[in-house]
């Protein structure tokens, strides 16, 4: 039985904004079967099935004792580990991941150029990040407050990047980044970036990599429009 204080996890728009995630991720068709993954900020678990069902090794951290407990009490053959990534992060520790799956995370961080720096230590491949964004053409990052919520920032301090403030970071620590040319289906994930509607929450999808990519489903810029992918 779930406890109430993780349903939000369940509601219907974590569950739709996390369908449109996935959906999207398979669309972009990246090699991601049988890889070594880091998922970070796990919550309770729940697209983790994504890599598990590409016979990945999977290792999913998340910065609140309590979500580990849980995700490890609903998924009890899965590896788990806290990781806190406001915090340093020690090299010899953790090894060497070739997917780091950072997905509904960033914006959860005061500081999120350290955790791209720390990440892209222990990355020998890509890093896959959704996040919340603002929508201007700068390079701006803001610090925001947070509730204490099991989803929400253990801090209780996120941020909200700019698209191009995520790109330059993703490009600094791994060398090559890359925003979609589709955006999820999903209203948060808007697709005129010229002329953005006014509501409360906009999210992109990016990649960043050690090595040159070659998508047709990626860009080696941040693009004015994008196209929602339709399943």
């Amino acid at each position: 039985m779930l406890h109430p204080k993780f349903e939000e996890f369940l509601s219907d728009r974590a569950l739709r904004i996390n369908q449109a995630r996935l959906e999207h991720l398979e669309s972009l068709n990246l090699d991601l079967s049988e890889k070594k993954v880091l998922e970070v900020g796990a919550g309770i678990g729940l697209l983790s099935e994504f890599f598990e069902k590409r016979n990945c090794d999977i290792l999913s951290t998340d910065s609140r004792q309590e979500n580990i407990t849980e995700l490890k009490r609903g998924y009890p053959q899965r590896k788990v580990a806290l990781l806190d990534l406001e915090k340093d992060l020690d090299p010899k520790m953790w090894g060497k991941f070739e997917v780091v799956f950072c997905y509904g995370t960033l914006y959860h961080l005061s500081v999120p150029e350290k955790a791209i720096r720390n990440l892209a230590k222990i990355s020998s491949g890509i890093i896959l990040v959704e996040t919340i964004v603002e929508p201007q053409n700068k390079y701006s990052i803001g610090v925001v407050p947070e509730k204490d919520s099991v989803s929400q920032s253990s801090s209780r301090k996120g941020s909200r990047p700019t698209r191009l403030a995520v790109f330059k970071l993703l490009k600094k620590y791994f060398g090559f980044a890359y925003s979609t040319t589709t955006q999820p289906n999903h209203p948060d994930f808007i697709t005129d970036w010229k002329l953005p509607p006014k509501q409360t929450f906009y999210r992109a999808v990016f990649i960043g990599s050690k090595k040159p990519l070659k998508a047709s489903t990626l860009l080696a810029h941040l693009p004015q429009k994008q196209k929602t992918y339709v399943s």
